[in-house]
C-alpha cells in the first residue's frame, strides 16, 4: 500500500476561516452588514468559525477600507482555545459602540496568532429610524 496518498498537506499555516456572519445587533436594522444611523455605527455582531490546529491563540479582527487598505476599526484581541483541525471554533464580538463610518462596502479581516484566515466583504447602510 502506498502510505504517501494518505499524507496530508501540512504546507503553511491551516488556519482559515470556514463561516464568517456580520449582521446588526438588533433584528430590527436588518439582517446582515453594519447598520448606520446618522454616519455612525449601531451595535453590530462579527460571527466567525475558525478551523486551525489546536491550541491557545491571540484573536483579532480587523474592518478595513478596501481602497487604501486603511484599519478603520480593531476588534478586541483574546486569547482564544481553538479546539484543533477536526472541528470548528465559532466566536462572536459585538461591538456596541457607534463608529464613524460612511455608507459602502468594507472588509472584515481576520487573523488567528498574527496571521491572516482569510477576509469577508460587508456592506455598511444607513437604517430607517426606528
Amino acid at each position: 500500500m502506498d502510505l504517501a496518498q494518505f499524507e496530508a498537506d501540512i504546507d503553511g499555516h491551516q488556519r482559515k476561516i470556514v463561516h464568517h456572519e456580520i449582521r446588526p445587533s438588533r433584528r430590527d436594522d436588518g439582517d446582515s452588514g453594519i447598520p448606520l444611523k446618522d454616519g455612525r455605527t449601531l451595535p453590530f455582531a462579527v460571527n466567525r468559525a475558525w478551523n486551525a490546529p489546536a491550541g491557545n491563540y491571540p484573536e483579532q479582527w480587523f474592518l478595513v477600507d478596501p481602497e487604501s487598505r486603511e484599519v478603520l476599526y480593531e476588534g478586541p484581541q483574546r486569547m482564544r482555545k481553538v479546539v484543533g483541525l477536526l472541528s470548528w471554533t465559532e466566536l462572536e464580538d459585538v461591538v456596541p459602540e457607534a463608529i464613524e463610518l460612511k455608507p459602502g462596502k468594507y472588509l472584515i479581516v481576520f487573523a488567528l496568532g498574527g496571521v491572516m484566515g482569510g477576509q469577508a466583504e460587508v456592506e455598511a447602510t444607513e437604517v430607517a429610524a426606528s
